[in-house]
């Protein structure tokens, strides 16, 4: 029953993992940030490679670090909310996540002065209720259909460029240029994601996919 009650929980969240395969595109996301160290890294390579991207940020970091948040929108790419504190969602009552998910919008929306519908809940999660209220609250939720693993430790730019597997029309594209609550402290080095990004965007490319924001 509890299995049968995640798998439905996106269908009520009305959560998105991909944007269909009729679509000649694919959106690169980025979790976690802002990070002072790696988000301006992944931001010059995606100038430089012409390339947009959407990231869902989480509002404690926008709150340490608004000068990048207001950059990420500067260069014309998307912004999410990825709660306000991170927290592993399945530890908190209903009310406490939905002043996570109002309150992370809230701190996102402040910042960059314009309404920021897109979500992500952290690590993907979500019950029946949590999916209810995202839902109730407007949030335009966005999960993923390809999770190269650039979050674990020992994430290599070969293993994530490997992850990303059969990338094709649609698909949606987990990445992270920050680390909240890692699985070990090597986890929070983004080197890795910063350097595969290049590989990512030509991969997509020389299969004919535009890098699209989502909306």
């Amino acid at each position: 029953m509890r299995l049968r009650a995640r798998r439905l929980a996106p269908r009520v969240a009305a959560a998105r993992r991909s944007m269909g395969d009729t679509n000649t595109a694919v959106a690169l996301t980025f979790d976690d940030g802002p990070d002072p160290d790696f988000t301006p890294q992944v931001l010059d390579v995606l100038a430089e490679l012409k390339a947009t991207a959407t990231f869902f940020v989480v509002g404690a970091r926008a709150e340490r670090h608004p000068e990048i948040v207001r950059r990420i929108v500067a260069q014309g790419h998307q912004l999410g909310s990825h709660s306000y504190a991170h927290p592993d969602l399945w530890t908190l009552s209903l009310p406490e996540a939905i002043d996570e998910y109002r309150q992370g919008r809230r701190t996102i929306e402040s910042i960059a002065e314009r309404p920021v519908p897109l979500f992500r809940p952290p690590k993907g999660s979500m019950n029946l209720a949590q999916a209810a209220a995202m839902r109730m609250l407007g949030l335009h939720t966005w999960l993923w259909s390809v999770d190269p693993g650039d979050w674990r430790p020992d994430a290599t730019v070969e293993s994530i460029i490997g992850g990303i597997g059969d990338l094709g029309p649609g698909d949606v594209v987990l990445l992270h240029d920050a680390i909240e609550r890692p699985i070990e402290p090597e986890a929070t080095d983004r080197s890795a994601t910063v350097a595969a990004v290049p590989a990512v965007v030509a991969t997509a490319r020389s299969r004919g996919l535009e890098l699209v924001a989502l909306w």
